[in-house]
């Protein structure tokens, strides 16, 4: 620091170690000591040399007076989601993240990001976000820089940075992984060491979706990569988003050897009612029937609704057909302008996003979607019918899916090798005129998002009650600060 004595500058950092002794996270920090009579006496040299300051800034003076640290009674939850590609990971912790602020007043929640839009979906009171710098996937395991022109080893250090820092001063009683237990790059485990050498480590939760890629795929990646050691190192419980009855994720994946920590959870859905079919349709002025073409994110829906936007010029503007298409927002701008052009002179709507995105489906008396997870279940849960195009890859995520769920009876489906406009063009037609689907799927749950805060909830009371008495235990001597 220019222009300051060496006494100064130790009077600084006395000075910040007095304060944050006093303050309600004095706990959460570690590795400095000071007696409490000398943090009476910096604390009140400090007032006195700087009174002048706060007499000449009113303005600062009430926003100190009006402040009000409710820290020491809150709950720190933190999440994590790559979002290398599409919004799927962060729709998945936004909606636990939401249920848990619901049933837990008191709780914050953290949320480490990395979608390029942000925190796209609304988020309650006590829910937040950091944005970490965007990458993308391009193949199994390749990550790549998406915005910054800057090489990958610079990426990974922000990344990992920025993360240590906000796990080590947010100081969460949880943290819920989303899909990659140790990060991309494995940019989680330094965060994971440093959260186990806590006095008070808190609970890790590991979050999967039900179908993650090819089984062989994954398991031939998660050994090379020595993700399974991880997860017996560092995970307290595994969620699984879906039911064992109808994707086994555990045997799919090996993850049986965790047996003790796996948990079923249920699909993870939007929990918010939709309005109803008549009361949407008559908002949106809908007079025939209504398709809606939606790709969730839309960062890789455009050549599916390039071919849903051919088949209906097939059909004509005299088809007795209405057509709204949700690009979503990572869609390329380019891209976007291409369907909108290809719409002119049809009853085509071309939209990038909407809030009320179940409310859509649910007005339309047929959806054409991909197979993502959130798309997929969503569509499901509102009991639509459903043409599903799943995507040809990077990964077999979303075929494995529109297969299992085809066969079921729950949506039909169109595979890559197959389409074509003419095809899209039959298939709409004759789903519209179907009635032998959807079928009715009991082992189906979409209450996960509840059922997984309610998890949560319990987890942060065991963690209040040990916190308690581990810091209880530690007696009454001369203060200190845990960094």
């Amino acid at each position: 620091m220019l222009g300051r004595s060496s006494g100064a500058e130790d009077e600084d950092n006395q000075l910040f170690r007095a304060r944050a002794i006093t303050s309600p996270n004095a706990r959460r920090l570690r590795g400095m000591s000071l007696t409490k009579s000398a943090v009476s006496v910096l604390l009140a040299r400090h007032t006195e040399k700087n009174s002048h300051k706060h007499r000449a800034c009113p303005v600062q003076m009430r926003m100190q007076m009006n402040y009000t640290d409710t820290d020491s009674n809150t709950t720190c939850v933190m999440t994590y989601s790559h979002d290398g590609f599409g919004l799927g990971h962060l729709r998945r912790n936004t909606t636990i993240a939401s249920a848990l602020a619901r049933q837990v007043p008191d709780s914050s929640v953290l949320m480490m990001i990395g979608c390029p839009s942000g925190a796209v979906f609304k988020l309650p009171t006590g829910v937040d976000f950091i944005k970490l710098p965007s990458v993308i996937k391009r193949n199994t395991g390749v990550w790549l820089p998406l915005r910054l022109r800057i090489g990958l080893e610079k990426t990974k250090a922000l990344r990992v940075a920025t993360i240590q820092e906000a796990v080590r001063v947010f100081h969460p009683q949880i943290l819920l992984v989303d899909h990659v237990p140790v990060g991309i790059w494995g940019e989680l485990l330094p965060s994971l060491q440093m959260l186990k050498r806590r006095g008070d480590a808190p609970t890790i939760v590991l979050g999967l979706r039900d179908i993650l890629d090819a089984p062989e795929v994954t398991r031939t990646l998660w050994e090379r990569e020595g993700t399974y050691e991880a997860i017996r190192r560092y995970y307290d419980e595994i969620f699984i988003y879906g039911r064992k009855e109808l994707f086994d994720t555990g045997a799919a994946y090996g993850l049986n050897q965790f047996a003790p920590k796996l948990r079923y959870v249920g699909y993870v859905c939007d929990q918010e009612p939709p309005k109803s079919q008549s009361e949407m349709r008559r908002e949106l002025q809908i007079e025939n029937k209504l398709l809606v073409v939606t790709g969730g994110g839309g960062a890789d829906a455009f050549p599916m609704m390039l071919e849903c936007m051919k088949a209906l010029k097939i059909l004509g503007a005299n088809s007795g057909l209405e057509a709204i298409f949700i690009t979503g927002p990572l869609m390329e701008s380019g891209q976007r302008e291409h369907l909108g052009d290809m719409a002119k002179g049809l009853n085509v709507r071309v939209l990038v996003h909407v809030d009320d995105h179940l409310s859509y489906m649910n007005a339309a008396d047929l959806v054409v979607t991909m197979a993502g997870y959130n798309s997929l279940y969503q569509l499901v849960r509102l009991g639509k019918k459903g043409l599903v195009i799943p995507r040809s890859g990077p990964s077999a995520e979303q075929q494995t899916r529109a297969r299992l769920f085809a066969e079921r009876g729950l949506v039909d489906v169109i595979l890559p090798a197959e389409l074509s406009p003419e095809r899209v063009a039959e298939k709409i037609m004759d789903d519209l005129e179907r009635t032998d689907y959807p079928a009715y799927e009991p082992a189906f749950d979409t209450n996960g998002s509840q059922t997984a805060a309610d998890r949560l909830a319990e987890h942060l009371t065991a963690v209040r009650m040990s916190s308690t008495a581990y810091y209880s235990g530690r007696g009454q001597g001369e203060t200190r600060i845990y960094r």
